[in-house]
């Protein structure tokens, strides 16, 4: 009777840790945390886009310090809407002008995009380099 309640209390036991590692595994890949997450990103974001002076919405980095507007550029809807354009890097360029406020950043992403379309047009980078490096400025 001894090994009976040894070897049931050992089956109780794998039982158990099955149970709850497959819980947790399922927990963890549950998409209302995922929207969780993509709700508090897009609400971080939000901070930063004010109305210009024709009601319409800008990234509005430039009086961020450069190192958290090129988080909030890899972030934002406006990079995605930029790269879109690729390779038509005057339309780019006016996305950038339009759509990101003066300052600092914006200069330096125009400075960027000329420096990446020089090198494309050359052939010196492919379209997939080209975008990296406007993607991660």
């Amino acid at each position: 009777m001894g090994k009976g309640l040894i070897i049931l209390f050992l089956v109780g036991m794998a039982f158990a840790y099955f149970v709850f590692h497959f819980v947790s595994g399922i927990e963890g890949d549950d998409p209302t945390t995922q929207l969780s997450q993509d709700a508090r990103k897009a609400k971080e974001l939000a901070k930063y886009y004010k109305k210009d002076a024709l009601g319409d919405w800008i990234l509005a980095v430039g009086k961020v310090p450069t190192s958290k507007a090129k988080e909030i550029w890899r972030e934002s809807p406006v990079m995605k809407q930029t790269l879109a354009l690729f390779p038509k890097f005057n339309l780019m360029k006016e996305t950038i002008m339009t759509q990101v406020e003066e300052g600092e950043f914006r200069r330096q992403l125009l400075k960027r995009l000329d420096d990446v379309a020089n090198r494309y047009l050359s052939g010196e980078i492919d379209a997939e380099k080209a975008k990296e490096l406007i993607r991660n400025l």
